[in-house]
């Protein structure tokens, strides 16, 4: 165990840096082109079923592009060492567009082949984007800021759905009948989706990068064997396994939310959460962003405070989901926001279940942040983390595909939440008592691991960043 475990990174003097090339601007970016893609697009699924009329056919598509999401997360770290940074931002910032198309055509037209095909090419385009903006966002920020950077990423990303929402809230407010949001909302929406491949070429190749401390980011060139063989080490690496089942659950709960407000909100009120519900989002991610940069505790407390008490959150919405899921069971469609107790308890709770996940998500991002310092692991072990993700999301969306019964989504959720917690603890206890080692890619020298990037040397975990990161 490290001596330094549980102190706080010694000050270094700050660099001036240009703000072009800062990190600060450099995570701004990434969320621009998140609010204008997968914002936009998480904006219409605040509607439930992207606005459409009726959930199955739109959950089943959106099963479909999971699926994708999935594969090229996991592989997307792969796409972008080959690539670079700024090319697979801008093709990722694309496939959105294309599904907010299909959802117009299918809403007027009845267009569904478009509307499955506009869901693969957007969950595609989509996991390379997570394979690009994980390492950034883990690896970029300095560890003294690492907690507020990932809040002002929860932020960004989940303005597009605030603004969003506000777009189709005006647009629908006076529809209180059941049935598909106006056509208006989706040429709305891809306007704004169109700005962001122009938003992602202002991003800077990682080499340019200027952070405070004065650190280099490197991104390290290397041939296909050597590729996969990293690749490879880090999706088999022990810790990234026990933390799969936590990962596989973690957005479990999204298409038993949406498909609750396509049955039973009318427009307008779907509209409401379009507006109101990010802002759950947006809270979980800052505030558990502070709580993480909280100097006064230890490293440890702060893994283990944070992780106990957002999984007896998780687990006791779920109760709660349980006891409204039997008052809906006797109540009829159309509930309004004039419509009493039954709306007031439904919409806190999907606010509540969006604080409680993208927390979580922001710990998880936070939790990988201390098990590797290089960029290209980095973009591995993020891609894994929401490629396992969008798995979960595909078994959840096909699951309500057809007209199941609520309770066989809440006996899941319950059940796969309680299964990843030994698993996760095996992981999350390590935290701030003993260093993680670097992924060893076998002909690395002891003291200086030159293939990976990497130099080790004793320190504090909280500090392990691409501070210890050179150019091979």
């Amino acid at each position: 165990m490290s001596p330094k475990a549980n102190e706080p990174p010694a000050e270094m003097a700050p660099y001036d840096v240009h703000w072009f090339r800062s990190t600060i601007f450099q995570v701004i970016v990434v969320g621009g082109v998140f609010f204008c893609a997968p914002g936009m697009y998480n904006a219409l699924s605040s509607l439930g079923a992207g606005g459409l009329a009726t959930p199955w056919y739109a959950n089943a598509t959106a099963a479909a592009g999971y699926v994708f999401m999935a594969v090229m997360c996991i592989i997307g770290g792969v796409v972008v060492s080959k690539i670079g940074v700024r090319l697979a931002l801008l093709i990722s910032s694309t496939g959105d567009i294309i599904y907010a198309g299909s959802l117009y055509l299918n809403s007027k037209n009845g267009t569904q082949w478009f509307l499955l095909f506009g869901s693969i090419v957007s969950g595609a385009t989509d996991g390379l984007m997570y394979s690009v903006e994980g390492p950034i966002i883990t690896a970029y920020p300095e560890p003294s800021r690492r907690g507020r950077m990932l809040g002002l990423w929860v932020f960004m990303r989940n303005a597009a759905p605030v603004i969003g929402g506000a777009i189709i809230f005006g647009l629908n407010a006076k529809l209180d009948s059941s049935g598909a949001v106006s056509l208006q909302t989706y040429i709305a929406i891809i306007g704004i989706m169109c700005a962001g491949p122009f938003i992602a070429l202002l991003l800077s190749q990682p080499e340019k990068v200027q952070r405070k401390d004065g650190v280099k980011i490197a991104f390290r060139r290397m041939d296909w064997s050597r590729t996969l063989h990293e690749f490879y080490k880090v999706i088999s690496s022990r810790n990234i396994l026990l933390l799969c089942p936590l990962f596989f659950t973690s957005w479990f709960y999204n298409s038993y939310i949406g498909t609750l407000q396509t049955q039973f909100y009318n427009i307008r009120t779907r509209a409401l959460c379009a507006l109101v519900v990010p802002w759950g989002d947006i809270a979980g991610g800052f505030a558990i962003g502070y709580f993480l940069d909280h100097a006064t505790l230890s490293v440890k407390q702060r893994a283990r405070w944070s992780w106990v008490f957002l999984m007896a959150l998780n687990l006791g919405l779920w109760v709660w989901a349980a006891v409204i899921t039997r008052e809906l069971d006797s109540h009829g469609p159309g509930i309004d926001w004039t419509t009493g107790s039954i709306f007031g308890k439904t919409f806190s709770l999907f606010i509540m279940f969006e604080f409680a996940t993208m927390a979580t998500q922001t710990l998880l991002y936070w939790i990988i942040s201390h098990m590797s310092s290089d960029f290209i692991v980095l973009s591995y072990m993020t891609g894994i983390l929401r490629g396992v993700e969008c798995a979960g999301q595909a078994v959840a969306y096909g699951i309500k595909s057809s007209n199941t019964t609520d309770w066989l989504s809440i006996g899941l959720n319950i059940g796969l939440i309680v299964l990843s917690l030994p698993f996760a603890w095996a992981v999350v206890r390590k935290i701030g008592v003993e260093e993680f080692k670097e992924i060893d890619f076998g002909s690395d020298s002891v003291d200086e691991k030159t293939d990976a990037g990497v130099k080790v040397k004793e320190k504090d975990p909280e500090d392990v960043s691409v501070s210890d990161t050179k150019s091979t």
